[in-house]
C-alpha cells in the first residue's frame, strides 16, 4: 500500500514538471496570511528583484516580488512599505478591495501584482530642476509569514465619510429695493335717485314782469 502511494506521488510530481515548487508556492503551503483573493500563481514564476521594479514596469505582465515590511499605513492599513535589504524599499498598494494589517511591520512578505512607474520634478532655490522617480506596486493578493498575532484580513471601506471641501464665503449682493408705489384712494361717487319715466315733474315757476 505504502508502494502504491509512493508511485502516485512521484507520478504526480512528473506530471507538474518535478517536486520542486517556487517560494510563492511553499509559503502558501506553510501557513502564511493571505490577504486578499487567493491567486493561483504559475509555478515557475520566481520572484523579482526589488531592483529591477523600473524595468518589470515595463513587462506588460503582472510579477511577485518579496522583502521585509518596513512600514504600514497605521490609520487604514491602505499601504506599506517593503524592503529587501539591497534597494530602496517600494510601497506596496492593494488594489482589488482588500486592506493590509496594520501590525504586519518587521514580517516577511509577498506579493502579486504590476509595478507601476510614478515620476515628476521639482525645482530648488537655485532653479535647478531635478527628476524623481519612484515605483509604485499594485497588488493584487499579499502573503504575509507568521498567522497568528496578525488583524484578520477585512474588506477595504469604501463607505469611508470624505471631508467637506472648504469653501469661501462671499458676501451675497442685496436685492435692489422697489420703488415704494403710491396707493390711491377710490371713492366712490355719491347715489343720487334718479326719478322713474312715468312721474309727472311739474315746471319751474318763472315771476313774469307785468305789461
Amino acid at each position: 500500500m505504502r508502494i502504491k502511494t509512493t508511485l502516485a506521488l512521484i507520478l504526480s510530481c512528473l506530471a507538474t514538471a518535478g517536486c520542486a515548487q517556487n517560494p510563492w508556492w511553499e509559503a502558501s503551503q506553510s501557513g502564511w496570511a493571505v490577504y486578499g483573493p487567493e491567486l493561483l500563481v504559475p509555478r515557475k514564476a520566481k520572484p523579482v528583484p526589488l531592483s529591477l521594479m523600473a524595468e518589470a514596469a515595463t513587462w506588460g505582465q503582472p510579477v511577485y516580488v518579496e522583502g521585509w515590511i518596513n512600514s504600514v499605513d497605521g490609520e487604514h492599513g491602505e499601504w506599506m512599505t517593503i524592503s529587501d535589504g539591497t534597494s530602496p524599499p517600494i510601497t506596496v498598494i492593494p488594489q482589488t478591495g482588500f486592506v493590509l494589517p496594520r501590525n504586519a511591520r518587521g514580517r516577511r512578505t509577498m506579493a502579486w501584482g504590476r509595478p507601476l512607474m510614478a515620476g515628476g520634478t521639482i525645482s530648488d532655490a537655485d532653479d535647478n530642476v531635478r527628476t524623481l522617480v519612484s515605483v509604485d506596486f499594485l497588488a493584487e493578493t499579499v502573503m504575509i509569514q507568521g498567522y497568528y498575532g496578525l488583524e484578520p484580513s477585512r474588506p477595504r471601506d469604501f463607505e469611508r465619510p470624505v471631508s467637506a471641501p472648504q469653501t469661501i464665503s462671499e458676501p451675497v449682493p442685496e436685492a435692489p429695493s422697489e420703488p415704494e408705489v403710491e396707493i390711491i384712494e377710490v371713492i366712490d361717487p355719491p347715489v343720487v335717485d334718479l326719478p322713474d319715466d312715468d312721474a309727472v315733474i311739474d315746471p319751474p315757476l318763472v315771476d313774469l314782469p307785468d305789461r
